[in-house]
């Protein structure tokens, strides 16, 4: 009796067995057919809104990236919800401006390199010495000032003495401070038509300079927090991959990126030209994110390289129109990360923080200009 009931039990344990992995199957197929669809209609609502945000703020004569963040923050969660694949989302955002800073290379003449080179002190300048303003006045500045300040705002102080007392926190946002985002001033810049005029070329050096500091500050950011490589031996190779592993790439891809074109010109083949720039693009990029460098840099690199090529042109008209859509994208998905409620709640503080942060780099700026 005892071996007919161990045996009754093995066969309903080697049944149940298999009908859990079914079950978990058939749950991971759901969930992926869900995610599927949630990006579906998150696709169709950002060509819906392509289509009316940008006539829409011609019309009303403002950029259309208000009009994106603000579509964006109306469909997020803390608006409507409408969106709800955020991170399939950010990463589509992300692929604007990899294009964006791949057209970006493309229109690099070897006049215009040698002038964004002039100004490449002042990037390097403002960003090393941004991190070290803000980080010491978190430090030793804000406590002092701190108490006076909050007799005539009322700052939040479980968001401010934290940074005021953690180093961490204080060079985590110093080193966030010190950067800007390429895809909010390049297009402005174009859109004033300022891209050749003297400041606009000392802007898109510092914005450069600061997509290749991406590197090495997420190097840094682990050692200060005690989390990074743990020997010099492991630093090491991790620079060597930044520098000379991309170094190998690029000496490569000058010699062999306009072969490339040349073959794929031949076959005269307008999908097969297309796919080809979206490959070089993203796949440098790709290359880049591998030896530790931010996508970007790779991608800038790649349009550098083709910018002295017969093919330009022809290379930035393709891939012009998927830059104008994925960072619609991106701007839509940032706005969505906006809590209105909070920046409500918390607008002394918010308030606060960007001027002092726009105080600081506007001071460190012109003070760096006069040299």
């Amino acid at each position: 009796r005892g071996y007919l009931v161990a045996r009754q039990r093995c066969s309903v344990r080697a049944f149940e067995v298999p009908s859990a992995a079914l079950l978990a199957d058939a749950a991971a197929e759901t969930s992926a057919v869900i995610s599927l669809d949630a990006l579906g209609n998150d696709i169709f609502f950002f060509l819906l809104a392509s289509v009316v945000v940008v006539p829409l703020s011609r019309v009303l004569n403002v950029t259309p990236v208000l009009g994106f963040l603000a579509v964006g923050c109306a469909a997020g969660p803390f608006g409507l919800g409408i969106l709800s694949d955020s991170e399939a989302n950010v990463q589509l955002g992300d692929l604007g401006i990899v294009f964006l800073l791949f057209i970006e290379g493309l229109q690099l003449s070897p006049d215009r390199l040698l002038k964004l080179g002039n100004f490449f002190k002042l990037g390097l300048a403002q960003f090393i010495l941004t991190i070290a303003a803000i980080t010491a006045a978190n430090l030793y500045l804000g406590p002092q000032v701190l108490p006076a300040a909050e007799r005539f705002i009322l700052l939040d102080d479980e968001l401010v003495r934290p940074i005021l007392s953690t180093p961490v926190l204080a060079f985590c946002l110093a080193g966030a401070g010190a950067l800007s985002s390429s895809a909010f001033v390049l297009p402005e810049l174009k859109q004033r038509g300022w891209e050749e005029r003297a400041d606009g070329t000392a802007a898109l050096a510092v914005l450069l300079l600061q997509d290749i500091a991406v590197a090495p500050l997420l190097v840094l950011l682990p050692l200060v927090a005690g989390s990074g490589p743990q020997s010099s031996a492991e630093l090491g190779v991790l620079v060597a991959k930044a520098t000379f592993g991309f170094g190998g790439v690029l000496v490569a891809g000058s010699v062999l990126l306009r072969q490339i074109f040349s073959v794929v010109a031949a076959a005269r083949s307008s999908e097969t030209f297309v796919a080809a720039t979206l490959l070089v693009a993203i796949g440098m990029g790709v290359a880049a994110d591998a030896l530790g460098l931010s996508t970007t840099t790779g991608a800038f690199a790649a349009g550098v390289l083709l910018a002295g090529s017969q093919y330009r042109q022809q290379i930035e008209a393709d891939i012009k129109p998927f830059e104008g859509i994925l960072l619609g994208i991106f701007f839509m998905t940032a706005g969505a990360n906006l809590d209105p409620a909070l920046c409500v709640a918390e607008w002394p503080t918010l308030l606060s923080g960007i001027l002092a942060f726009l105080g600081a780099k506007l001071g460190l700026l012109f003070g760096l200009g006069a040299f």
